[in-house]
């Protein structure tokens, strides 16, 4: 049987899943990765651990899947885009990775919009610039941790280090690397004139030169990683693809008449579009894996990460096995005319850099389920939001493809559907960012002649969601109370974020 394979290392996960040519999922396997806490604002990876669970997951996949490696014919990868990895001249790691949640660099930020460093690049790189980016993290280590930046060879970022671990080289790509907020996107190159602006110029030459297309075989399977994986040496392994890439395509979104939205670590609203743009008002526009389109994407990490967090501090996550069924019984008992608004800032923020999570419109007579409900709502609200700054470059659809772990709830699907008013699909694939690498990796070994193709040979729909008006009705009113609270507050987090 011939297969593909898609590797995702994502905010809280790494999963390795295989696919038959027609996008049937065969087996995944993931490993939780643990997030640590060194700092104020500051979110990171034990690199090694990270390796170690590529490797388990990737082993774990194929035992699961039951098929002869041989019968691999391709791998991609895919991942959370910026953040950093930097590894010495033996390859070896010379920090944590740092995160793209990570917000110890928000001063730098603060600082290149106020002085003109972003009106400078914005003609340029063509889109926000945010802490978790990789030049705003240089930034930092250059005037925090110098000597870790000084000992570091290579800088990458979480897709391009699971890409290292296959084949042993070290790569750009291009979806990704005009995603982090580095690449003169009228020359699609990486150049010194922006990393100049930025006060950086000295370390880009710690960036791989090779911006490879997603497609593009880069390397192929080493015969260490073999020995650890059960992979056959000498698999192709291709660019593959940034993971607000690899969710939008495996939905089937090829032109401008649907949108994505993916509902995980980081909450992603995305539509494809002919022209590019360079707009202060954009998050971001960056290249998609479809020659002459670009992505135009909202989003923050303000999405599905919230939920788990309340697992982990208040529901019991070894005794529940099915504790993602329990949340959403949960949500289901609430009652969902409620006061509680949930603000979907513990991890960061779309709205103000310096703003926190909370819960408001508690009463004594509110209980877990309530304030779960109010999580599942201020999820939407926050993806809402975003959706409502993409609307300003095409008009908004009437249908949604659905993407990231969140997309497995059905009650938080109709939730979606309910809260936007529009129709909310589901594909069949779970596993939808690992399903887009692998797409790409067929492409690039031949199996698909482009990705059009691609797509029409593995996304299918599963399930679909209509809005109930009168709910539809009710939140809309909710949903103004959110963003007239997130005005009222907005003068108070810098002082908030002060205290501590």
């Amino acid at each position: 049987m011939k297969c593909l394979m898609g590797i995702d290392m994502g905010g809280t996960m790494v999963k390795a899943a295989i696919f038959n040519t027609e996008g049937k999922e065969l087996a995944t396997r993931g490993k939780r990765l643990t997030i640590l806490y060194p700092g104020k604002d500051m979110n990171e990876r034990d690199i090694e651990e990270a390796e170690q669970a590529t490797y388990a997951a990737i082993k774990e996949a194929i035992e699961a899947a039951g098929v002869d490696s041989a019968d691999i014919l391709g791998i991609g990868v895919t991942g959370m885009a910026n953040g950093l990895y930097m590894f010495d001249e033996n390859n070896k790691p010379v920090h944590n990775a740092v995160l793209s949640g990570d917000l110890r660099a928000k001063n730098y930020i603060k600082k290149w919009y106020s002085d003109g460093t972003f009106n400078k690049l914005l003609p340029k790189i063509r889109q926000s610039i945010w802490a978790g980016n990789v030049p705003a993290l240089i930034a930092w280590f250059k005037d925090n941790d110098k000597t870790a930046l000084d000992k570091a060879k290579t800088i990458v970022t979480a897709k391009d280090f699971v890409r290292f671990l296959l084949t042993g080289v070290y790569s750009l790509e291009i979806t990704e690397a005009s995603a982090i907020a580095s690449m003169d996107q009228t020359k699609d190159v990486i150049t010194e004139e922006v990393f100049e602006v930025y006060g950086i110029a000295e370390y880009l030459d710690k960036l791989p030169k090779k911006i490879a297309s997603c497609s593009e075989i880069v390397g192929y399977v080493t015969a260490d990683c073999a020995k650890k994986t059960g992979l056959k040496e000498g698999t192709p392994v291709v660019g593959g693809l940034a993971d607000i890439i690899a969710a939008v395509v495996s939905v089937g979104v090829t032109d401008e008449s649907k949108w994505s939205i993916i509902v995980g670590t980081w909450g992603i609203n995305a539509f494809v579009k002919k022209e590019p743009i360079a707009s202060p008002d954009l998050f971001m526009m960056c290249h998609y894996c479809i020659d002459g389109l670009w992505e135009f994407m909202e989003g923050s990490s303000t999405s599905a990460t919230n939920l788990e967090w309340f697992i982990d501090c208040f529901l019991d996550r070894e005794k529940e096995t099915q504790i993602y069924q329990k949340c959403n019984q949960l949500v289901e008992q609430a009652p969902w005319k409620d006061s509680i608004i949930f603000l979907p800032f513990l991890y960061g923020t779309n709205v103000n850099i310096d703003a926190k999570s909370a819960f408001i419109g508690l009463k004594g007579n509110h209980n877990p389920a309530s304030m779960v409900r109010a999580i599942y709502e201020g999820v939407v609200f926050c993806h809402w939001y975003h959706l409502e700054k993409l609307a300003k470059f095409s008009p908004l659809p009437k249908l949604i493809r659905m993407a990231g772990g969140a997309a497995r709830s059905k009650t938080w699907m109709q939730l979606f559907a309910d809260i936007l008013g529009v129709k909310v699909e589901v594909p069949e694939a779970e596993e939808l960012g690992a399903l887009g690498a692998a797409m790409l990796a067929g492409v690039g070994v031949g199996i698909y002649k482009d990705v059009n193709e691609s797509v029409n040979a593995c996304t299918k729909i599963s399930a679909s969601y209509e809005p109930n008006a009168e709910k539809h009705a009710f939140y809309e009113k909710k949903y103004a109370i959110y963003k007239a609270i997130l005005d009222a507050l907005d003068p108070l987090w810098e002082k908030i974020d002060s205290l501590v």
